[in-house]
């Protein structure tokens, strides 16, 4: 009788332990599938403060150039070198830069860089401040006493920072998964094999899809802040080249005893120097204007003639031999624009053409075309498609000048918006970059000449 009534309760205690072991195992998946939760929100979470160390790490650097290119053209401002729309643009940039480090800082991340952003904050506010007052000086001693230890301490807190919680996603990363493969050794036992399966394929695609964001958005930054880099590498050493001439050939004048004859060739290649360095800079801002707040174009009836004489002018003064011919025309344009384009092309050819140039333009019923050849070896056959391509730059080739800098870069944007087209040609020996431009309806067009010297030579050789 006694094991008849314990049967029962036999029978009721294995269904109370079988119950509290599927009730303990649902809540140890319950809690490892809870921890990996977690862990997937610590990647998150520490994904989105790299990704604010790495932003603000581009961004500081972008202040410092600001703030230095700001700091050149105060200094060339009281010189005349650059004009003060040129200065305002620049502070301008200046002050957009401290803005975008000021949203960064208030973005809503604490970490422990924070306080080096204030400081730097502080530090440019005053430069700007002194800088914007005229006083130059106090502006360039709060550069290097204030700002630059400033920024040095920030970067090396944010490069500590970077690699402190790069070393936290990873064992994040690593938790997750342990906690991911303990959930479905218990699930094994748990549920049915189709549901394991399941969860299985759910679990790795959740992972995955963390793993694959957190890297794209590292991979981005990591590609911004190599293109920063690269872009002000090569903008220093172009920009260095005419500077230590024109700081060598200043010192020879300097300690005098030259001859005139030789003063005047020293003065010459000062001046070709300075020259070539205002064009790099007018391009520079140029690029930013048309890439940031665009520019303004005012057509008006235009003589060709003049507008080439006026940009070939500085390269003759320079000793550059060229032979310029053409039928005059009028066309609707910009002539300061058109001016800087024929100056680029000009400067490319001088650069890297051969012992000859010149520039030839005519028109046709509809068009006019203006031609700057000269005889150099041309473009390469693997740079062809990328000749007018935006500021590229692969660190070796040049940045302002040459197949892949920004001057024919500039110079095509310029093209468009005037509403013609720059194309590029090879023909017996010669190079020729081609502005094509709509001729004014009021222009008085002669009958002879219609077709360009490259497109005669080419139908001649075919």
């Amino acid at each position: 009788m006694r094991s008849a009534k314990g049967a029962p309760t036999d029978k009721r205690r294995s269904v109370g332990v079988a119950v509290g072991v599927a009730l303990l195992l649902a809540l140890l998946v319950v809690g490892l599938s809870f921890a990996n939760a977690i862990s997937a929100g610590r990647v998150a979470e520490n994904a989105r403060t790299l990704h604010w160390a790495n932003a603000t790490s581009g961004t500081t650097t972008a202040l410092r150039l600001a703030m230095a290119q700001a700091s050149t053209f105060v200094e060339l401002a009281s010189t005349g070198q650059a004009s003060p729309q040129d200065v305002a643009f620049a502070l301008d940039q200046a002050r957009t830069a401290r803005d975008e480090l000021a949203g960064l800082e208030t973005a809503g991340v604490n970490t422990v860089s924070h306080p080096f952003v204030e400081h730097l904050l502080g530090a440019a506010d005053e430069f700007l401040v002194a800088l914007e007052a005229g006083d130059h000086g106090i502006a360039e001693s709060l550069f290097i006493n204030e700002f630059e230890p400033g920024y040095v301490d920030l970067a090396e807190s944010l490069a500590a920072e970077q690699a402190d919680i790069q070393a936290q996603i990873d064992a994040n990363t690593d938790g997750a998964a342990r906690a991911s493969d303990f959930v479905r050794f218990f699930l094994l036992f748990a549920i049915p094999a189709s549901a394991v399966v399941v969860y299985r394929y759910l679990a790795k695609r959740a992972m995955k899809e963390w793993q694959v964001v957190a890297e794209v958005e590292l991979e981005a930054e990591r590609a911004v802040g190599r293109a920063k880099d690269e872009f002000i590498a090569g903008l220093s050493h172009e920009l260095r080249t005419p500077l230590t001439s024109i700081y060598g050939f200043a010192e020879v004048l300097s300690e005098g005893g030259n001859d005139p004859e030789n003063t005047r060739e020293i003065a010459a290649i000062i001046a070709n120097e300075s020259s070539e360095l205002t064009r790099m800079v007018d391009d520079l801002l140029m690029a930013a204007r048309i890439e940031s707040t665009g520019i303004d174009i005012t057509l008006a009836p235009t003589k060709v003639s003049e507008v080439v004489d006026s940009a070939a002018a500085p390269f003759r003064k320079a000793g550059m031999s060229l032979d310029i011919t053409g039928l005059d025309v009028t066309v609707d344009t910009d002539a300061p624009r058109l001016r800087h384009v024929l100056v680029n092309l000009l400067s490319n050819a001088a650069q890297h053409g051969g012992s000859k140039a010149g520039v030839e333009y005519s028109t046709d019923e509809h068009s006019v075309a203006i031609e700057v050849w000269d005889t150099g070896a041309g473009v390469p056959e693997d740079q062809m498609e990328s000749l007018f391509s935006r500021f590229k730059h692969d660190g070796e080739q040049s940045l302002l000048t040459g197949s892949l800098g920004m001057g024919l870069a500039v110079a095509s944007r310029l093209v468009t918006m005037l509403g013609g087209k720059l194309s590029y040609q090879r023909y017996v020996g010669r190079t020729y970059f081609t502005v094509r431009l709509p001729v004014s309806e009021l222009a008085a067009l002669p009958e002879p000449e219609t077709q360009t010297v490259a497109e005669v030579i080419r139908a001649l050789s075919a």
